[in-house]
């Protein structure tokens, strides 16, 4: 279900005149203790998530991240895809709810709480009924090179980098050390500022939902924020245009390669403000195969 590239499995998703395929994959850990990233390819609905590291300590005191939990559990639930995906989307946090209830996670505590960000989509015919939250993205590339971004890039979290790239080159210490508070207070806005899946009921209310007719598309991009391009302006939109080139010329994990080896050249993370030197990293190509027929698709 949570997939590394070499163990995807290659599906179909067809209408009457065309099909997309699945046609890449990436899955990576950063440079964090462990892969808060999860993503899903099963039963035709493709998944990815992005947990969000946990400030401070977890239940019993163990310094552990709720951020792959939630991730997890959203992949599962959303990969049954079965039913309504607003109701989906509705269990995976009611199950995040229950699940951080049942490790004795102080709910009052809003920086301990469980989250991931997601983004899902499935097929229904000639469109792509999709759902997102959070900075997990989803990209279209058409048959006349034009490229669409269906989800919006938060931006909650560029005052906080503004500041890094600012004061970042005078401090010893990391972001995580000199800017604690600000990073803290972006946190606690969850569901108030911006939409992560949480357990929290005010996070269905900030869950994004659509449906997209696909006849034009020849590729369908969902990743990560591991996946964005580094800037060394915070406040810069994803440049959407240079992402789809080098994916059109090396794919997602030639795009992987290339964002470490700008990582790399950049340990403290100064010139390209981030809160760790490497992000985890997820993402899906999706790829349409047309071809003619006679009668019906079985």
């Amino acid at each position: 279900m949570y997939l590394h590239p070499r163990e995807s499995n290659f599906s179909i998703s067809h209408n009457r005149h065309s099909f997309f395929c699945l046609h890449e994959t990436v899955l990576e850990q950063g440079s964090g203790r462990e892969n808060e990233d999860m993503l899903s390819v099963e039963n035709d609905i493709y998944v990815v998530c992005d947990g969000a590291t946990t400030i401070g300590d977890g239940p019993n005191g163990c310094s552990i991240s709720g951020g792959r939990q939630a991730a997890a559990l959203t992949a599962e639930v959303l990969s049954h895809n079965h039913g309504d995906l607003q109701d989906l989307v509705h269990q995976a946090n009611t199950e995040i709810f229950q699940a951080m209830t049942e490790s004795s996670v102080d709910l009052d505590d809003r920086e301990s709480l469980w989250s991931t960000s997601f983004a899902a989509l499935r097929f229904d015919g000639d469109c792509i009924e999709w759902a997102q939250s959070g900075d997990c993205m989803i990209v279209l590339i058409h048959q006349d090179g034009s490229t669409e971004l269906v989800t919006e890039q938060p931006g909650h979290d560029i005052a906080t980098l503004q500041k890094w790239k600012a004061r970042g080159p005078r401090e010893k210490g990391s972001i995580h050390q000199v800017l604690a508070r600000e990073i803290a207070e972006v946190r606690r806005g969850m569901n108030r500022n911006y939409g992560v899946l949480n357990g929290e009921q005010a996070a269905l209310d900030f869950v994004n939902y659509g449906v997209k007719n696909v006849n034009t598309v020849t590729d369908i991009l969902l990743f990560s924020d591991g996946l964005w391009l580094p800037d060394e302006l915070p406040e810069k939109p994803l440049d959407i245009s240079t992402t789809v080139q080098l994916y059109k010329k090396v794919g997602l994990n030639g795009i992987k390669d290339h964002i470490r080896r700008i990582q790399r050249e950049d340990p403290r993370c100064y010139r390209y403000p981030r809160f760790k030197m490497y992000d985890d990293i997820s993402g899906i190509a999706l790829k349409r195969v047309s071809f003619s027929y006679s009668g019906s698709i079985p």
